[in-house]
């Protein structure tokens, strides 16, 4: 079983170093502006006002809603649209793919290949968020002498880690409705329907 796994984290490396440096680009981009950007904030307090900003919980007036408002908003939604992408490619993709039929034929009940899949979608969710957490740490040390802020590098860790039970449970339905739907792509339109 844990040959199993690592052959599963093996074959999602690529996914996993893609969607996490990908997704490094949000704290890269929009932390790493702030300073320069802190004094035009003002200015934009009417497009702010706008009822859809509002619905949202979209604020700019400190740096805790600037992060609050563009980092722990989008990367939880886009690392969950990862992961239901990736969940559904994994018995869905898979069966269609004909890779399925070469685990199932191997001495291993069913019930391990799903467990290990599972473990496989989390550990990859996980690392994705750490990617992602560290680099945002990076960036926020490389700024702090800018800002004035009450948060820490670790509280932008610890909100970005914050988003794993939801990017997990997205991912375990996703895996699960990949089980039931007949093709990939019905699972992936039901999955991605649900988180939004």
């Amino acid at each position: 079983m844990l040959r199993l796994l690592w052959q599963e984290l093996i074959f999602r490396r690529n996914s996993i170093i893609g969607w996490g440096l990908g997704l490094c680009f949000f704290p890269l981009v929009y932390v790493s502006i702030y300073p320069s950007f802190e004094a035009e904030l003002a200015n934009m307090q009417a497009i702010l006002d706008l009822e859809i900003y509002k619905a949202m919980g979209i604020t700019f007036a400190t740096f805790e809603d600037w992060v609050a408002s563009t980092i722990i908003l989008f990367v939880p939604l886009v690392a969950a649209i990862y992961a239901v992408i990736n969940a559904t490619g994994t018995l869905a993709g898979e069966e269609a793919d004909g890779r399925l039929e070469m685990l199932v034929v191997l001495p291993i009940p069913r019930w391990q290949i799903v467990t290990v899949k599972a473990l496989a979608l989390a550990i990859s969710l996980l690392l994705i968020l750490l990617i992602v957490g560290f680099v945002s740490m990076g960036v926020f040390w490389a700024i702090e002498s800018q800002i004035t802020t009450v948060i820490s590098a670790w509280d932008i860790l610890a909100a970005l880690l914050a988003a794993y039970p939801l990017t997990l449970a997205m991912g375990m339905l996703s895996l699960f409705l990949a089980s039931f739907c007949p093709t990939r792509r019905l699972a992936s339109m039901i999955g991605i329907a649900i988180l939004l």
